[in-house]
Protein backbone atom coordinates (compact mmCIF):
# COMPACT_ATOMS: atom_id res chain seq x y z
CA UNK A 1 0.00 0.00 0.00
CA UNK A 2 1.08 3.55 -0.67
CA UNK A 3 1.54 6.01 2.20
CA UNK A 4 -0.92 8.90 1.98
CA UNK A 5 -2.25 11.72 4.13
CA UNK A 6 -4.56 11.08 7.05
CA UNK A 7 -8.26 11.53 6.19
CA UNK A 8 -8.72 14.05 9.03
CA UNK A 9 -8.50 17.59 7.57
CA UNK A 10 -5.43 19.48 8.72
CA UNK A 11 -3.69 16.41 10.13
CA UNK A 12 -0.10 16.18 8.86
CA UNK A 13 0.14 12.45 9.63
CA UNK A 14 0.83 9.89 6.94
CA UNK A 15 -0.78 6.49 6.88
CA UNK A 16 -1.26 3.41 4.79
CA UNK A 17 -4.81 3.19 6.06
CA UNK A 18 -7.68 5.68 6.52
CA UNK A 19 -6.41 7.62 9.55
CA UNK A 20 -2.97 8.11 11.09
CA UNK A 21 -2.39 6.40 14.42
CA UNK A 22 -3.04 9.55 16.47
CA UNK A 23 -6.43 10.14 14.84
CA UNK A 24 -7.25 6.43 14.88
CA UNK A 25 -6.81 6.21 18.64
CA UNK A 26 -8.84 9.39 19.22
CA UNK A 27 -11.84 7.68 17.59
CA UNK A 28 -14.19 5.65 19.78
CA UNK A 29 -12.97 2.06 19.52
CA UNK A 30 -16.24 0.75 18.08
CA UNK A 31 -16.06 3.28 15.23
CA UNK A 32 -12.41 2.57 14.48
CA UNK A 33 -12.96 -1.17 14.43
CA UNK A 34 -16.07 -0.82 12.26
CA UNK A 35 -14.16 1.21 9.67
CA UNK A 36 -11.45 -1.44 9.46
CA UNK A 37 -13.93 -4.29 9.22
CA UNK A 38 -15.83 -2.48 6.47
CA UNK A 39 -12.65 -1.73 4.56
CA UNK A 40 -11.54 -5.38 4.72
CA UNK A 41 -14.99 -6.54 3.69
CA UNK A 42 -14.92 -4.13 0.73
CA UNK A 43 -11.46 -5.31 -0.36
CA UNK A 44 -12.58 -8.94 -0.36
CA UNK A 45 -15.68 -8.28 -2.43
CA UNK A 46 -15.52 -9.74 -5.96
CA UNK A 47 -18.51 -8.02 -7.57
CA UNK A 48 -17.46 -4.61 -9.02
CA UNK A 49 -20.89 -3.01 -8.52
CA UNK A 50 -21.12 -4.14 -4.91
CA UNK A 51 -17.54 -3.07 -4.31
CA UNK A 52 -18.28 0.43 -5.70
CA UNK A 53 -21.37 0.69 -3.50
CA UNK A 54 -19.34 -0.38 -0.46
CA UNK A 55 -16.64 2.18 -1.33
CA UNK A 56 -19.28 4.93 -1.39
CA UNK A 57 -20.64 3.74 1.95
CA UNK A 58 -17.11 3.68 3.40
CA UNK A 59 -16.65 7.27 2.28
CA UNK A 60 -19.81 8.22 4.22
CA UNK A 61 -18.62 6.33 7.30
CA UNK A 62 -15.24 8.09 7.13
CA UNK A 63 -16.98 11.48 6.92
CA UNK A 64 -19.01 10.57 10.02
CA UNK A 65 -15.80 9.56 11.82
CA UNK A 66 -14.25 12.91 10.88
CA UNK A 67 -17.26 14.71 12.38
CA UNK A 68 -16.80 12.64 15.54
CA UNK A 69 -13.12 13.63 15.70
CA UNK A 70 -13.97 17.30 15.19
CA UNK A 71 -16.41 17.13 18.11
CA UNK A 72 -13.72 15.62 20.33
CA UNK A 73 -11.36 18.54 19.66
CA UNK A 74 -12.85 21.52 21.50
CA UNK A 75 -11.85 24.87 20.01
CA UNK A 76 -10.31 27.44 22.35
CA UNK A 77 -13.55 29.47 22.30
CA UNK A 78 -15.42 26.49 23.79
CA UNK A 79 -12.83 25.70 26.44
CA UNK A 80 -13.67 26.51 30.04
CA UNK A 81 -12.68 30.05 31.02
CA UNK A 82 -9.91 30.51 33.59
CA UNK A 83 -12.37 31.43 36.34
CA UNK A 84 -14.18 28.11 35.84
CA UNK A 85 -10.94 26.22 36.49
CA UNK A 86 -9.86 28.20 39.52
CA UNK A 87 -10.26 26.87 42.99
CA UNK A 88 -13.01 28.78 44.83
CA UNK A 89 -11.68 28.21 48.34
CA UNK A 90 -8.62 30.08 49.51
CA UNK A 91 -5.47 27.92 49.59
CA UNK A 92 -4.83 28.77 53.28
CA UNK A 93 -7.95 26.94 54.51
CA UNK A 94 -7.16 23.75 56.44
CA UNK A 95 -8.72 20.52 55.26
CA UNK A 96 -12.21 20.10 56.68
CA UNK A 97 -12.43 23.71 57.89
CA UNK A 98 -15.25 25.99 56.83
CA UNK A 99 -13.64 28.81 54.81
CA UNK A 100 -16.66 31.04 55.33
CA UNK A 101 -16.71 30.80 59.12
CA UNK A 102 -16.11 34.15 60.81
CA UNK A 103 -13.61 34.03 63.66
CA UNK A 104 -14.12 36.33 66.69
Amino acid sequence: MIARRCAFPGCPGETKDIFCLDCYFRLPSKDALFLHRWQFKMQRCDDPDTKQHMREQLHGYVQEAIRTLKKSVAPASQAAPDRARRQTTPPCVAAGANPFQVHP
